[in-house]
């Protein structure tokens, strides 16, 4: 069981994967949003001999070429509601607000509700017009 929390900026995202009991496999990473960076990040993470779950905060639009790139290569993402990972994140006493330490709070999010989470899933009219969206930038 591996979790693998994205902190999602507009043309960055920052990578913290986990495991149970806060062992990690890696700590924060910034990672570009060009096919070669994604298609690094995709390699690494179906390299992993585990049950991998990617799990990201809704925000806006930027997420999409994220979301997508990691959908078309055959990973489980799980898109959070900002409102709930807000939530989550005001249940310790620490306030700091970094990207690595929100990626890190992303990813224990994912651990904490590993059997909870539900894969994104997208109508087929808008996914097929997320995949066009994506390969257009």
């Amino acid at each position: 069981m591996i979790s693998v929390g994205i902190d999602v900026s507009k043309e960055k995202s920052t990578i913290c994967i986990l495991k149970p009991y806060g062992e990690i496999v890696s700590r924060p990473f910034e990672v570009c949003h060009t096919e070669k960076e994604l298609s690094e990040l995709t390699s690494m993470l179906l390299r992993l001999n585990d049950d991998v779950r990617v799990v990201m905060e809704a925000t806006g639009i930027y997420h999409l070429p994220v979301l997508c790139y990691l959908k078309e290569k055959g990973l489980f993402v799980a898109v959070v509601n900002p409102f709930e990972m807000k939530e989550y994140r005001c249940q310790g006493l620490r306030r700091v607000k970094t990207d690595k330490q929100d990626a890190v709070t992303i990813s224990n999010y994912g651990i904490d509700h590993w059997y909870r989470l539900r894969e994104y899933e997208a109508e087929e009219s808008i996914y097929a017009e997320l995949k066009l969206l994506v390969h257009r930038s």
